[in-house]
């Protein structure tokens, strides 16, 4: 059941970080475009692209692991209490 219940949570967590990562580009991108015309180097893209597909990985991890639900533990419980 805690299985479970982390896998969900670890789901929400890749969720949120994958909508702050978005939301962070459109800052990026609108900042890209006023500051086309400026001599100035835009912010790198590297990192949050990085903890982007982490968030991702979260995200599909926590989902497949949630929905699987972990049967082969919950059947090894039931039988050690017999």
């Amino acid at each position: 059941m805690r299985g479970n219940v982390w896998a969900w949570a670890s789901a929400l967590i890749g969720a949120a970080i994958v909508v702050l990562i978005f939301f962070y580009g459109t800052e990026y991108g609108t900042w890209i475009d006023e500051a086309g015309s400026l001599r100035v180097e835009p912010p790198t893209f590297i990192l949050p692209f990085a903890i982007g597909g982490l968030g991702f990985v979260l995200l599909i991890g926590g989902v497949i692991a949630g929905s699987k639900g972990m049967p082969s533990a919950e059947s090894s419980d039931r039988e050690a209490k017999r």
